[in-house]
């Protein structure tokens, strides 16, 4: 095991603990990590390169962040996935076990598209290709196994079905599903989807958003309902 196997895998087993984070800063060039101290990151994941993990973040064991990867407030990463390249995730996400958000891809235009061949056997490299950064916005959910490829924006409040895999951008609030995902319904109603997406409640302090308690609680399903009361305010 060679020296910066042995660092990854100490930081991994121990859960990046911030003087971790201080040693592999020192150790590798590449990474640059800012980590919030709320944030919760299991044992067993790997970070490389430069993360920014957002405050009540959590990561669950086995997840894998590998480039330029922001994650937003509270947004959760159940065990297992992994973000490639440049990625961005908003906040108040729920990312299910076992997704992939793939930024790079193989060059298949050589006549080898393995890697290990151009470094080992040619001594070389073969850079990888993108269509684009991938984004997701917030309020965002993706089901278990879904695959998200390079250059895709998810918006704000979208659904990913199970098993799907994203090859093109999903608008706010849509439902999508199947391979490659299509849409297939809608969250809400035309004139709600604009209204939240007005709010931005996923912006708002979180006194703010325990201040309108009774929004966050009611069903959705006219642009009436959006709407919110004047808080209370205690007396003495």
């Amino acid at each position: 095991m060679n020296l910066d196997t042995l660092v990854e895998r100490s930081a991994s087993l121990l859960g990046y603990p911030r003087v971790t984070r201080e040693l592999l800063a020192r150790h590798f060039e590449s990474a640059e990590f800012d980590i919030a101290p709320s944030a919760r990151i299991s044992v067993g994941c790997l970070l490389r390169r430069r993360v920014d993990i957002g405050p009540h973040a959590r990561l669950s064991r086995g997840c894998i962040l590998d480039g330029d990867v922001t994650i937003g407030r509270r947004t959760n990463l159940e065990p297992d996935c992994d973000l490639v390249g440049d990625v961005e995730l908003g906040n108040y996400c729920a990312i299910a076990r076992e997704s992939t958000f793939q930024q790079t891809n193989h060059r298949i235009d050589r006549p080898s598209l393995q890697i290990r061949l151009h470094e080992e056997v040619l001594d070389g490299e073969l850079p990888p290709t993108a269509e684009g950064p991938i984004a997701v916005g917030s309020d965002v959910w993706i089901g278990t196994g879904v695959t998200v490829l390079s250059g895709v924006t998810i918006g704000d409040g979208a659904v990913v079905g199970a098993g799907a895999v994203v090859t093109g951008d999903v608008e706010p609030y849509a439902i999508v599903g199947g391979v490659p995902a299509e849409r297939i319904g809608w969250r809400f109603p035309p004139a709600v989807r604009s209204r939240l997406l007005e709010l931005e409640w996923w912006e708002w302090s979180e006194q703010r958003i325990r201040e309108h308690r009774a929004f966050f609680e009611r069903t959705l399903e006219g642009p009436e309902d959006v709407r919110l009361e004047r808080p209370s305010v205690p007396t003495d």
